[in-house]
């Protein structure tokens, strides 16, 4: 039986491999609690660990899985699969192989990616992997645990893989997963300036971690306003238009997700009052002139001719 070719050279050596099946793992991460289960078949050993059973969503993990003999046959692997939780994401380029020359990252070209196992196909290989009872071989690779991962609910792991010695099937054999909400988040209220009544304002919270999800509700006092659902960058929003000037308490309400606890924090709001627009009265002036106006004789005497015509004379005595 035979997958597509996983390929990595170490020349001059009999490749012990531990297979490390893809365990969720954050690297030092305070609280881990790692897990890790023994079983045999035939002359087979297995030890498979999940650095932290227990993880939270948006951690990375590291699964491992070991094979060695109990007998003096060697036991050469033709291909192995990992089996992991769907709600886990590959990390790109972790898988490695480690015997006792070192760790050898796997091919990337090679390296088929399903969305519930990693596939390594050793089978045209230029070297072969093969465990020894002197030698053990670990398969290893690390996964992120996504925000979809169901909490409280024992997740299934294991491995499937095809050797010199048979077909084998452990892709329940665990240890189980089980992701956890995380102990602590926080929301935080942006400060917010130039409230005024009638006016629209954005209320912005900003929860951590910032891939948590979920929704934030936003309240005025014991008044519900409405809820704002949080971004890939931990921000949700709320746009409120004020009925009332004054000191308002606005509240954020994180109601949790699976990656996260619920958390509230409280801000103060000052809202002043609705602008008013006076009447606009437009007024003439108007002028009036006081004094005496000088009498123009000439142009009197004009205007009297005229009227008369043409050969009358006005006799003047002063």
């Amino acid at each position: 039986m035979t997958h597509r070719a996983f390929t990595r050279a170490t020349a001059g050596a009999a490749t012990t491999l531990a297979l490390g099946a893809l365990t969720a793992l954050a690297a030092g991460t305070a609280g881990a609690a790692p897990a890790t289960v023994t079983w045999t078949n035939g002359a087979s050993t297995y030890t498979r660990t999940i650095s932290d059973a227990t993880p939270t969503a948006g951690e990375t993990v590291t699964v491992s899985t070991q094979i060695q003999r109990t007998d003096s046959t060697n036991e050469t692997v033709d291909w192995f699969e990992d089996w992991h939780p769907d709600c886990l994401t590959y990390v790109t380029d972790s898988a490695k192989v480690t015997d006792n020359s070192g760790a050898h990252p796997v091919d990337p070209r090679t390296t088929s990616i399903m969305p519930n196992f990693v596939l390594a196909d050793f089978s045209t290989a230029s070297y072969k992997v093969t465990a020894s009872t002197s030698q053990p071989v670990t398969f290893s690779a690390q996964y992120t645990v996504g925000a979809g991962c169901a909490t409280g609910t024992a997740l299934t792991d294991g491995i499937v893989y095809n050797s010199s010695a048979g077909t084998f099937t452990f892709n329940t054999q665990g240890p189980a997963i089980t992701v956890t909400a995380v102990a602590n988040s926080t929301v935080t209220l942006a400060p917010v300036a130039g409230a005024t009544v009638g006016r629209a304002t954005t209320l912005t919270a900003t929860v951590a971690p910032a891939n948590a999800g979920g929704t934030v509700s936003f309240s005025d006092g014991s008044t519900v306003l409405g809820t704002g659902t949080v971004d890939n960058t931990g921000k949700a929003t709320f746009s409120w238009t004020p009925t009332a000037a004054g000191s308002h308490s606005i509240t954020a309400n994180y109601g949790g997700s699976a990656a996260a606890a619920t958390a509230t924090t409280t801000g103060t709001v000052t809202v002043a009052p609705a602008t008013t627009t006076a009447p606009t009265t437009t007024t003439t002036a108007s002028t009036t002139t006081t004094g005496t106006v000088p009498f123009d004789y000439g142009a009197m005497l004009t205007q009297v001719l005229t009227f008369l015509g043409a050969g009358s004379s006005i006799n003047y005595h002063p």
